[in-house]
């Protein structure tokens, strides 16, 4: 569901303190974030993820991305759970026990509500008020009522969160009619899921099989093709004329060795190759990130990068492709080897 202003909204630019929904590839909507046991999660409408099992997360003041993967999702409910893994994983500062309350007393007793959503490319948080016109035990259905705005609720607020009085009270499932949305509640929410945490298999419980990328710009959902673990596709995007970035863990708890990083680009007259790469290593380990800068040479012309790093030690590696060879054609990229 996409919120459209029709005529004039004011847009809210929150703390970080208070950054607990992100944008999910782009506009395809939102998810709400938490954290359990010190790991990020986030919760978000099936449908949003389109049964993919990996989505890319922004945040906007100060701006983060990160990647998310899906490890439990029911099509039935529409809901789905990811592990959060990048820079955004800094900003799940929600515990999972503060979504257990059963909130029954609180929507029978309050007549309005606050929507919080991302927009513009992760660049800004909205904070909407709506009206509570029913509840029952699953759902809680609102309309916008902020003074001003005509808006419609359409594709891309699906997953947006609800507050009320305060307290985190569902995520946007769907839309009824012009300005309403119908909101799963939170306490259905954490009674569904709150078992996976015990029986479910997640990422983080399993070992890296060399690297993830798990955020960046250009998209993450495309460059994950350079993962060990996928198909080996290239890795083919539009140059835009601004740096791309992407990230790479190695590590979710530990620093590792990095010898070596070579990426390769196979030639033809429809692509190019990139040209001036940067590489930074994180050093700091999960909540304490230290990023340093490491000397690099350029991709050649011929479509191959490589360079030694004496052994240096890192959890994450930041790779930034500031400049191609050829500026009209798209970027390739097929091979990226970290050992």
């Amino acid at each position: 569901m996409r919120l459209r202003i029709l005529f004039c909204c004011i847009f809210v630019s929150l703390q970080a303190k208070a950054a607990d929904v992100a944008l999910v590839d782009g506009d395809l909507g939102q998810a709400v974030l938490f954290s359990n046991r010190g790991l990020c999660y986030a919760v978000l409408p099936n449908h949003v993820s389109k049964d993919k099992s990996r989505v890319t997360l922004a945040v906007p003041a100060p701006a983060a991305l990160g990647a998310g993967e899906i490890f439990w999702r029911s099509p039935e409910i529409d809901l789905a759970v990811a592990f959060v893994e990048g820079d955004v994983a800094s900003r799940c500062i929600v515990p999972f026990t503060d979504l257990t309350s059963d909130l029954s007393a609180r929507l029978q007793s309050t007549e309005s509500g606050m929507i919080k959503a991302v927009h513009f490319d992760g660049q800004f948080f909205d904070r909407i008020g709506a009206a509570l016109i029913d509840v029952d035990d699953n759902f809680v259905t609102v309309r916008i009522t902020d003074a001003g705005v005509d808006a419609e609720v359409m594709q891309g607020l699906s997953g947006a969160m609800l507050s009320v009085g305060g307290q985190i009270a569902g995520i946007a499932i769907d839309a009824g009619n012009t300005a309403e949305a119908r909101f799963l509640r939170m306490d259905r929410i954490s009674a569904i899921i709150g078992s996976t945490f015990r029986d479910q298999a997640h990422p983080s419980q399993k070992a890296i099989d060399g690297f993830r990328i798990t955020g960046g710009t250009g998209g993450v959902s495309s460059v994950t093709t350079l993962e060990p673990s996928s198909l080996s596709e290239p890795w083919i995007t539009p140059w835009t004329g601004k740096p791309m970035v992407f990230e790479v863990t190695l590590s979710n708890d530990r620093l590792v060795q990095i010898n070596r990083i070579v990426m390769t680009s196979l030639l033809s007259e429809t692509v190019t190759p990139a040209r001036q790469i940067f590489l930074e290593v994180d050093r700091g380990l999960p909540g304490n990130a230290f990023w340093r800068r490491i000397a690099t040479p350029d991709m050649s012309p011929t479509g191959v990068f490589e360079t030694f790093t004496g052994g240096t030690v890192a959890r994450r590696l930041r790779i930034s492709i500031n400049d191609v060879w050829y500026p009209e054609r798209p970027l390739r990229i097929d091979s990226l080897l970290v050992e």
